[in-house]
């Protein structure tokens, strides 16, 4: 078995998320591929939230991965970061989704390329965990 190419592994990605978002009962599409603007949009509460989706693919364990690549810069006003981690063996994904502040603390410059180490993600996110993005659509009803 071998590695997916980045764009496959991405497009996986993304459709994994879009549907775990809708198995989730939340609204959600992807934007189109090449399309600008972020990969995902959630409704929740009536409330649109764009989510940048970051997938990384490992064959035996995830720590296999070293980074996901963001370039905050073009991509720094999403409203969440999805990121995932992606089992070859199974096509099971996991999961971690970081609002925006998140994932401004976990991301750093190296050699002039924006990385989030997924040491820092995995400590800022609960894997599996959408709360946040259900919680933005709560506290969006209640003001």
């Amino acid at each position: 078995m071998q590695k997916l190419s980045h764009q496959q592994s991405g497009n996986l990605g993304e459709v994994l998320a879009l549907a775990k978002l809708n198995s989730l009962g939340i609204a959600a599409y992807a934007s189109p591929e090449g399309a600008p603007g972020h990969d995902l949009i959630a409704v929740v509460d009536g409330l649109a939230h764009s989510i940048e989706v970051k997938t990384r693919q490992f064959l035996e364990r995830p720590t296999e991965i070293s980074r996901w690549p963001v370039d905050m810069a073009t991509k720094g006003d999403a409203d969440f970061f999805l990121f995932v981690e992606l089992d070859l063996r199974t096509l099971s994904p996991t999961f971690y989704l970081l609002t925006n502040e998140q994932a401004r603390a976990t991301h750093r410059l190296s050699k002039g390329l924006g990385n989030c180490y997924p040491s820092h993600v995995r400590k800022a996110a609960a894997a599996n965990d959408f709360s946040p993005l259900l919680a933005a659509g709560a506290s969006h009803t209640l003001t």
